[in-house]
């Protein structure tokens, strides 16, 4: 049963060879009808003219040879070859297409052989005055004279060898245009019996020519609309691309904002914070002093202090998080920041059952770094792997140097994996993101300030993740030269 079922693609693969083979076969009764049509003029004697019906006849064989195709070159050089069957008097025809970028007429299509690219201009010579007829002409005698005269002797040359006998004395001229636009002009010339053109010849070249301008026109139009629909596709592609890159500015410009306000937050709490806290210090050291040398109540006291001061420093880290100074950079090997990190969660890994590997580069140049920040960063994505992993697994640490390149700089490579639960594509975009979180008791604000350090060392940290696989956080810091202060 599975053999009934073909695939789509092989039905539609199926249906175009349909297609092909059917065009193919319109396109073989279409030859052998043109070459019965050849068949009756050969047969007829020499310079006889073709019957009006046999003009029509032809004329209707070639309407249906253009619906089947779309090649301006293949149209042309019908076009060419059918006027001298319609004609029999005639020695060759020639197809002109106006140029715009040169306002010249380039010919395209000749009865016997490819074009040379020859030129005419227009209003001068025959082609020039077929251009800016307004219907087919019939030029003999002095006026056809006249026309050979004006070309150049290069184009006279080339007109020896194309007609033969020479010199010809008469041509049919007739505009290739389709209402007001002008697309060209076909010429056909008669041999050395003037009276083999008659004007009764001027509908049936004319009507040619309508037929060339019209397949002519239709495929340029085609041809446009396909560059149309291409530069739409691009315009499309071009705009999806800006807006991708719009929303991307949108979202980093609203998170700078939040750790903008998150940093004018804590600057605001240290401030308030201080003042109480400054007198609770001064109030303990007033107590000390009133405490004789060996009062018990002295180890108390130095307890509160010591949390006191301790509290004084993080609230100044705190104000100062979000623009700390140069003199707080200092060198820092982050292989070092990596193992003194893991051991700060060696309790979280044994309560977790989470076993720890690293594959650290020995070979890592120290970099300049504010070293505490750098630990927050590692300590925060080592904390989120052991949430990551409720029922144990692995913690994967790695380190890495990779080289300057023609338009990176160094840099250093650290990944901090887990075999977690994973986490959902619609949570990845908003995980660097301010009060962004899965977690129930949560902040939101650990991924996002461990962001915000790192683009303040000018370095990037990105995230890949698969639900029921594990997450990966690759943190990328530029090798700077250490300062020395």
């Amino acid at each position: 049963m599975a053999k009934l079922h073909a695939p789509a693609r092989h039905s539609q693969h199926t249906r175009y060879q349909m297609r092909h083979n059917q065009r193919g076969t319109r396109i073989a009764a279409l030859q052998a009808r043109m070459a019965e049509l050849e068949a009756q003029v050969g047969a007829q004697r020499a310079f006889q003219p073709t019957t009006p019906t046999e003009r029509l006849n032809t004329l209707l064989a070639v309407s249906a040879a253009l619906l089947v195709t779309h090649d301006i070159e293949a149209i042309m050089d019908l076009i060419v070859r059918r006027a001298v069957q319609l004609f029999p008097g005639a020695s060759g025809a020639l197809l002109f297409l106006f140029e715009e970028e040169s306002g010249d007429l380039k010919l395209r299509a000749a009865s016997s052989g490819p074009p040379s690219g020859l030129t005419a201009h227009s209003g001068f010579g025959l082609a020039g005055r077929a251009f800016l007829s307004p219907r087919a002409m019939l030029l003999v005698g002095p006026e056809f004279e006249l026309a050979l005269e004006e070309l150049y002797p290069e184009k006279v040359a080339w007109l020896e060898q194309f007609l033969q006998p020479w010199p010809p004395v008469s041509a049919l001229l007739a505009p290739l245009r389709i209402e007001t636009q002008r697309l060209g002009a076909l010429v056909l010339y008669g041999g050395t019996h003037a009276h083999m053109f008659i004007p009764r010849d001027l509908p049936f070249v004319q009507a040619l020519a309508d037929l060339a301008a019209v397949a002519i026109a239709e495929t340029s139009q085609r041809e446009r609309a396909r560059l149309l629909q291409r530069n739409l596709t691009q315009t499309q592609s071009l705009h999806a691309e800006t807006q991708a890159r719009l929303d991307t500015a949108q979202a980093q410009l609203l998170q700078s904002a939040k750790l903008a306000a998150v940093g004018e937050l804590a600057a605001s709490v240290a401030h308030e914070i201080n003042n109480p806290l400054y007198a609770a210090r001064n109030s303990l050291y007033l107590v000390e002093q009133d405490l004789p040398p060996g009062a018990p109540q002295r180890q108390f006291l130095e307890i509160a202090q010591g949390e006191l001061g301790r509290i004084a420093r993080i609230i100044t880290r705190m104000r100062d998080f979000y623009r700390p100074t140069r003199v707080e950079l200092e060198p820092t090997a982050i292989n070092d920041v990596l193992m003194a990190t893991v051991d700060l969660v060696q309790t979280h890994l044994r309560h977790g059952h989470v076993a720890v590997t690293t594959d650290l580069a020995d070979d890592l140049p120290e970099m300049t770094a504010h070293t505490d920040q750098i630990r927050q960063v590692f300590l925060n994505l080592m904390l989120n792997a052991c949430d990551a992993m409720p029922n144990g697994g692995t913690l994967r640490i790695t380190s890495h140097m990779r080289p300057a390149g023609a338009d990176q700089p160094a840099d250093i490579i650290v990944q901090i994996a887990d075999t977690g639960v994973g986490i959902a594509p619609e949570h990845q975009t908003h995980l660097f993101e301010p009060f962004y979180t899965t977690k129930a008791q949560g902040t939101g604000l650990g991924l996002a300030i461990s962001a915000h350090i790192i683009t303040q060392h000018s370095g990037q940290i990105e995230v890949a993740s698969e639900v029921g696989v594990g997450t990966t956080f690759t943190v990328r810091l530029p090798v700077l030269v250490p300062e020395h202060h």
